[in-house]
């Protein structure tokens, strides 16, 4: 009886270290580069397209990928930020 309970205890232990910990680690990644996402910053989108980010309203971002060239992107559809925003001078 207790060693049913013990092997089910393990189970949850491993189950909690391969699934809920990777999944918590990538969430905190992932907020750590939307504060890093601002006017300034150059992207790759998830559908590899470079741009840069003209303005940010919410969860909307307008992304400059030519010279005069400008879409409209859901933040989630950022995959990775390649040039962090400039950050304002202190005056």
């Amino acid at each position: 009886m207790t060693s049913n309970i013990l092997l089910l205890v393990v189970m949850l232990v491993v189950f909690y270290a391969l699934l809920i910990l990777p999944q918590r680690r990538q969430q905190k990644q992932r907020a750590n580069m939307m504060k890093q996402l601002g006017p300034g910053a150059k992207i790759l989108t998830s559908s590899g397209i470079f741009g840069k980010v003209v303005q940010v309203n919410g969860d909307v971002l307008t992304v400059q990928i030519a010279e005069g060239v400008n879409i409209e992107l859901d933040n989630r559809a950022v995959l990775r930020i390649v040039e962090p925003a400039p950050q304002a001078d202190p005056a």
